[in-house]
């Protein structure tokens, strides 16, 4: 794994922890923002297009403006992730920021490739956003992602209908990982799982989001 890698892991989770300081938890109010508008927050702050804030009340008020300034979340459901590029250029557009997002790929086949993809986005300094969609209702409500610990142990986290950040990604020859990013947390998640998980999701539900910035 590059070195680029390792130092994007370590400014941008240094950060992200910083922004939930302990005394402060996870809020519910900021939660609410959805996890969508805080991974777009975090990857333009990450790449200089945003001063990153000081302490969690400048971030809690930071990530309300790019709500209200047209990432509108539904209330209890989030962002679509068929509609998360649309709303997220509309917005870095209405803000003259020079990044767009794409939807990159999905997960289905050809992982190996996928992976190799995001690495080179990773490379080049630029994280990816990804959405892990949400299952059918009724039929598969009970399917999730396990999240692994940063030492690829379960840390006896799921997850479902969210939006992550990938930092880093390593293939140890019997399974590629992705080392993500949470509500300012890092996990481990098998790639083959996240595969495995989209064939119960709404079809184009978990893809990666390939950001472009525009010169």
């Amino acid at each position: 794994m590059s070195d680029t890698t390792h130092a994007l892991k370590k400014i941008y989770v240094a950060g992200s922890q910083m922004w939930f300081e302990k005394k402060h938890g996870r809020e519910k109010k900021l939660r609410g923002y959805g996890c969508g508008v805080v991974a777009l927050h975090d990857l333009i702050t990450y790449k200089g297009y945003l001063k990153k804030p000081e302490g969690q009340n400048e971030f809690k008020e930071r990530i309300r403006k790019i709500e209200r300034g047209g990432m509108y979340v539904f209330p209890n459901l989030g962002i679509a992730p068929y509609f998360y590029t649309l709303e997220s250029n509309l917005y870095l557009m209405s803000h003259h920021l020079p990044v767009r997002l794409r939807m990159g790929w999905g997960i289905r086949r050809e992982f190996k490739n996928r992976a190799e993809d995001i690495k080179k986005c990773i490379d080049s300094d630029i994280p990816v956003i990804f959405a892990v969609g949400p299952t059918l209702p009724f039929l598969f409500k009970k399917k999730n992602i396990p999240l692994y610990d940063m030492n690829r142990k379960l840390s006896g986290m799921k997850t479902k209908g969210h939006y992550m950040t990938v930092l880093g990604v390593l293939d140890t020859g019997s399974e590629i990982w992705l080392e993500v990013a949470s509500w300012g947390n890092q996990y481990s998640i098998r790639l083959s799982d996240l595969a495995a998980f989209s064939k119960y999701t709404f079809p184009f539900t978990t893809r990666f989001y390939r950001a472009v910035i525009r010169k």
